[in-house]
């Protein structure tokens, strides 16, 4: 059974958990594959360019990490560019959210931040009968470099300052209020993403704003007889 962190909005302190599902719940962004991307690019957040020799590094990265979790975490090479391109999409469109914003946070909260991440995932790890998950593991059953896990950190901190700002300098404690700022700080992602527009190589997929990643582009080359039928369109624009 492959363990996942999947990073969701429900809940603003301990915003992660350990299941079995993908990485889900993220907003913005136009049809990806359908503009122009930059020459030697994986994908471009606004003017910021992700090249693919910087896709090509945390892959190798990625896969090397995951060969002590062989026997517990299973990674296809179709899908390891595909996780790791929807990870580096998402820190930098939080980074942008955190510009546009004038948030900041300091090395500590991001330690803290990842510190609270670990200790919501081991505690769900546990409830599933999973023991002496580590950090590294979890990161990498999620096609996320353990490079890169100081970016998970202040990914999960620059939303727990967005909800400290929003609320007098502290978290909020009632769901009344939880709710209320959660729903202002997907609106503000999902307005970031609009304004900075992502574009993925065709190499690579196309981004889904509904599942959060980068997924294979349909297939238009075949398709079984009969009456074509429309291509859906869910989840490959902005909903806000």
């Amino acid at each position: 059974m492959r363990r996942d962190i999947v990073v969701r909005r429900t809940r603003i302190r301990t915003a992660t958990a350990v299941k079995a599902a993908v990485v889900a719940a993220a907003f913005g962004g136009l049809i990806a594959g359908c503009a122009p991307v930059q020459l030697g690019a994986a994908a471009t957040v606004g003017s910021d360019r992700i090249s693919t020799g910087q896709l090509d590094s945390e892959v190798s990265a990625l896969s090397q990490a995951a060969k002590p979790y062989s026997s517990a975490v299973q990674l296809t090479a179709a899908q390891l560019p595909k996780d790791v391109l929807s990870w580096l999409i998402r820190f930098q469109v939080r980074e942008d959210l955190a510009t546009r914003e004038h948030i900041s946070v300091t090395r500590g909260q991001t330690e803290q931040a990842l510190a609270d991440i670990y200790e919501q995932a081991q505690a769900q790890a546990q409830q599933q009968g999973i023991s002496n998950v580590s950090l590294d593991e979890l990161a990498v059953a999620n096609g996320l470099p353990p490079g890169l896990l100081t970016e998970l950190g202040r990914y999960q901190a620059i939303e727990i300052a967005y909800a400290e700002a929003r609320n007098g300098g502290k978290l909020p404690t009632s769901s009344a209020a939880v709710s209320s700022i959660t729903k202002q700080f997907n609106l503000a992602e999902c307005h970031t993403y609009k304004a900075e527009t992502v574009h993925v190589s065709p190499q690579f997929g196309t981004m889904n704003y509904t599942q959060d990643s980068v997924v294979a582009a349909p297939d238009t080359l075949s398709r079984a007889e009969g009456p074509a039928t429309k291509p859906s369109t869910s989840g490959l624009s902005p909903s806000c």
